[in-house]
């Protein structure tokens, strides 16, 4: 694969923001999901655990994900969110006999192709994906800072995280009930605010909207949350 020939398609997921997917194109993707052996996850479960050696990487065929780190003392961030089209764990394969960086939850029902560390590095070598992997890396850690910036406080801002992490996980055409495996304190982890302000945020969207559960986020009302990303109800 030589040069610049990445396809610019888009794929499921986009609303989390560039996916590998999304830079490499479908085909070439298709031939990654295929080089790894498939493996459901429900909302939960842990797919790759902090310090553990990476064995592997994962790529998200479907569902969303959230990438946590601890702090030495117990203290645990929320780093991203990804969703299908994106890859998890490969920085760890990357880097010969490294330990994981971060931890990777399911925060919905997920499907993902566990591609072994030698298969996963033989692919990327194969197809020169070594620039567009340092390139993907660079534009998480952007999205990253762009979701702690600016008004991360705001209702419009929180709507729209929720509406990115709905759309990932396929959700947006789903009937009322749409039920996130996140918390509000992860929320204002992602966010870079207090658990308070999401609090007060959610109730000001409105409970017909959106409402919080014990370990989860439900949406209620889609158009009304899509409403709600679009103009902050405080005007601030």
């Amino acid at each position: 694969m030589g040069g610049r020939s990445y396809a610019a398609e888009e794929p499921p997921g986009h609303a989390l923001g560039v996916t590998l997917a999304g830079l490499i194109g479908a085909p070439l993707w298709g031939a990654l999901l295929a080089e790894g052996r498939r493996r459901a996850h429900r909302a939960g479960d842990v797919l790759l655990r902090q310090g553990d050696p990476g064995t592997h990487a994962l790529a998200l065929a479907c569902g969303v994900v959230k990438v946590t780190y601890a702090e030495r003392d117990g203290t645990v961030r929320v780093l991203a969110f990804r969703g299908a089209g994106d890859v998890v764990g490969e920085a760890a394969v990357a880097r010969s006999g490294a330990a994981r960086l971060a931890t990777v939850e399911a925060i919905s029902a997920c499907e993902v192709a566990v591609v072994e560390k030698d298969r996963f590095r033989r692919f990327v070598e194969r197809h020169g994906l070594s620039p567009v992997l340092h390139e993907h890396a660079l534009i998480r850690l952007g999205e990253s800072d762009r979701a702690r910036a600016g008004r991360g406080g705001s209702c419009e801002r929180v709507a729209q995280a929720l509406l990115a992490l709905v759309a990932a996980m396929g959700g947006a055409a789903a009937g009322p009930g749409v039920e996130l495996a996140v918390t509000r304190s992860e929320l204002a982890q992602y966010l870079g605010v207090s658990r308070n302000t999401v609090s007060a945020r959610l109730r000001e969207i409105g409970d017909g909207v959106v409402g919080a559960g014990r370990g989860c986020v439900v949406v209620h009302d889609l158009a009304g949350l899509r409403a709600s990303a679009r103009s902050d109800p405080r005007n601030v």
